[in-house]
């Protein structure tokens, strides 16, 4: 019986967005002679590499992992579907590799089950509802998550918002070419829609590996994932869709009123541009609110192999995180796991909220028998943020990571390298940086 001995862990140069391969190595060939499996988690981007660093294209990114896994890609993790995690696979030269790669495993959150619109109208059965996860008020706000960036899509192209209020409104739009490949590469049983406490069923295609499914969870098991204002669970998406909708209907374009009319130089005008400047706060607050929502689908997994654990938490925020901080004070097991994390991956680019306070506490007080942590971060400076409390990646929380792992962000790779590789033994770690 084949063991794992080594485990290896590749962050890809995509500018601002997410790409990590984790590769398992056996100690003999398994039963297709191969002696190794390959996890590739997210691939995606919405900006270039700041100037001098490798510019991270996502057809040059795909290359690599070919040539990484050696062809073969045993169990491909999309955590959700915003394009800095997912844009790759609209590439035409990107999707092209990724699809001959044939990955025998597509996990995705509850979210993206094509069950879905038929759990929204009708009773909670059959899908993901027998499992105990999702069910109707699930179903009805994925939905109106999907219809609610639909309402996005139309904003982006209106000249009346401020270009960053455009730009961050696209930043949201549902990639329905990327959607695709992936439906595609989910065919066949192969595709699965997870949830907290969902079965990955990864053992047969990456033996050895345990995967936790710690969130998404669904709404029915945890209404604080769709921030539930009201009784009414669809209350506040269903406010958040109407709100989007209403702006795209309602912002006037560059030198246009609400009405068409053409404005010329004077005191009308300014009046209107001023109108148009206020209406891009408030559409501006709708698309973060939107963003938080999506972000809160991330899939957040703790991977175990050997005496190794690592943690994938996506974009994770705080509704999603709470589903498992809330459990920690009752089942010391969990907690004693997260603590002892041998690799984490950065949430959501280093943003201020996506890396609970509980869970660096954990790290804080970690035992000083264990192997020291590693932290990987793939972000750029610049692209979202004005200002410290809302940078990203926020330099607060570079510090406090930097006090309890070693940090390795993409933002710091030197001109050229396209990807930052640590590996570790498979039992006892740490992860230690190649080439460093």
């Amino acid at each position: 019986m084949s063991t794992p001995v080594r485990v290896r862990v590749r962050m890809y140069q995509v500018g601002f967005g997410d790409c990590f391969l984790l590769s398992v190595e056996y100690d003999a060939p398994l039963a297709d002679g191969r002696a190794e499996r390959h996890l590739l988690v997210d691939f995606g981007s919405t900006r270039k590499a700041r100037e001098g660093r490798a510019p991270g294209r996502m057809s040059d990114v795909a290359k690599l992992i070919r040539k990484h896994t050696g062809g073969a890609l045993d169990v491909l993790v999309v955590t959700h579907r915003h394009k800095d995690h997912l844009f790759g696979f609209a590439d035409d030269d990107a999707a092209e590799i990724l699809r001959a790669l044939a990955p025998k495993r597509v996990l995705r959150p509850w979210t993206e089950d094509p069950q879905l619109p038929v759990l929204a109208d009708a009773p909670a059965v059959g899908g993901l509802a027998a499992e105990g996860g999702t069910g109707r008020a699930s179903a009805r706000y994925a939905q109106l998550l999907a219809d609610a960036q639909r309402e996005a899509e139309a904003l982006s192209t209106l000249t009346g918002l401020h270009k960053e209020v455009r730009a961050e409104a696209a930043e949201q739009v549902k990639n329905a070419d990327a959607i695709a490949l992936l439906d595609e590469l989910a065919a066949d049983g192969r595709g699965r829609y997870l949830h907290a406490g969902a079965d990955a069923a990864v053992g047969d295609v990456m033996p050895g590996l345990a995967v936790t499914v710690l969130g998404p969870p669904t709404v029915e098991q945890d209404p604080r994932v769709a921030k539930q204002r009201e009784e009414d669970p669809e209350y506040w998406m269903a406010a958040l869709h109407a709100s989007l909708r209403e702006a795209a209907r309602t912002v006037p374009g560059d030198g246009q009123a609400a009405h068409g009319m053409s404005l010329g130089p004077g005191p009308v005008r300014w009046v209107v541009e001023r109108l148009a400047a206020q209406k891009s706060h408030s559409v501006a607050r709708l698309v973060r609110d939107l963003d938080d929502a999506l972000n809160n689908t991330s899939l957040v997994l703790l991977l175990e192999i050997g005496g190794l654990s690592l943690l994938f938490p996506g974009d994770a925020q705080i509704e999603n995180w709470q589903f498992t901080l809330d459990r920690l004070a009752e089942e010391p097991e969990l907690k004693s796991r997260l603590t002892a994390i041998d690799l984490y991956k950065v949430g959501h680019h280093g943003s201020r909220n996506a890396t609970p306070r509980a869970l660096h506490a954990l790290w804080a007080d970690r035992p000083d028998e264990l192997p020291p942590m590693t932290a990987l971060m793939s972000t750029r400076q610049g692209v979202h943020g004005k200002t410290e409390a809302t940078a990203v990646p926020r330099s607060t929380l570079v510090t406090a990571l930097g006090q309890v792992a070693t940090l390795h962000s993409t933002d710091d790779l030197d001109q050229g390298d396209e990807f930052l590789e640590v590996v570790s033994d498979a039992n006892t770690g740490p992860f230690v940086r190649v080439g460093a």
